[in-house]
């Protein structure tokens, strides 16, 4: 399997990944928090009524300056109300050591395929990018976890076949 493969394929948290790769801890950015409404796949996905809301947490993820990684956390409002509520306590914190960590979640689907646009984020604007999309379970609950990489994510190096070694000199 060639490495952008198994960027889009890894179970474990994308945050340690990227992490080990960088030699580097990751800025967190929150770019929005808070409740929402559902945007409508998110709703067939996570099998609710029409016209839901639930507490939507976008961020985006650096290395150096360079952001890698949009991410889009979808809890719905039951899972707020359960263990899940903490949260909206993470702040500029990742989400991966919270979620694989303190709450346990189980993966419980995971697919990948390329976007054109970012429907939920109007400033990332460019090629057609790769988004992961995962759905967990906490307490029997689900959350969505959509996380698109952006242009200097290395997963576009390597799979244009450029150097790959992660170099902190360019």
């Amino acid at each position: 399997m060639n490495e952008h493969n198994e960027w889009l394929t890894f179970t474990g948290s994308l945050t340690e990944k990227m992490e080990q790769w960088t030699g580097e801890a990751m800025a967190v950015t929150v770019q929005s928090q808070g409740m929402q409404k559902l945007i409508r796949d998110e709703q067939e996905i996570l099998a609710l009524a029409n016209r839901q809301w639930g507490w939507i947490r976008e961020v985006e993820l650096a290395f150096s300056g360079r952001a890698w990684v949009m991410a889009r956390t979808v809890v719905p409002l039951a899972l707020m109300n359960a263990a899940a509520g903490r949260l909206r306590l993470l702040k500029q914190k990742p989400l991966g050591p919270v979620l694989f960590n303190r709450l346990r979640a189980q993966r419980h689907a995971i697919d990948f395929f390329k976007i054109a646009k970012v429907q939920w984020n109007q400033h990332v604007d460019s090629q057609a990018l790769w988004c992961r999309r995962s759905i967990f379970y906490i307490d029997n609950f689900p959350l969505l976890l959509k996380e698109v990489f952006l242009p200097d994510h290395p997963i576009y190096q390597q799979s244009m076949g450029y150097n790959t070694s992660n170099s902190k000199n360019d």
